[in-house]
């Protein structure tokens, strides 16, 4: 069972491998859409990591959903989804 700890260390790996140094204080409030900082590429590389971690599909809708913008909003939906 997936765990909001988990993601957020999942979330924290992933962006410094990408040289995004992000604290755990602020992570929920990073938009990875809004912020450029990750490409489309990475970004679809995150949600098929995400998907095979968790087991839990990801919708078009919920994908373009603003408030799964957000590391935060996205760990909220995913918890819900379990």
């Amino acid at each position: 069972m997936i765990n909001e700890e988990l993601l957020q260390d999942f979330f924290c790996d992933f962006l410094i491998a990408r040289g995004i140094n992000i604290s755990k204080q602020n992570l929920n409030h990073f938009n990875f859409i809004g912020s450029g900082s990750i490409d489309s590429f990475e970004i679809l590389s995150m949600i098929m990591e995400l998907e095979m971690l968790t087991n839990i599909h990801l919708s078009p809708d919920e994908l373009l959903d603003e408030n799964n913008a957000t590391v935060g909003g996205l760990i909220e939906m995913l918890l819900s989804k379990q």
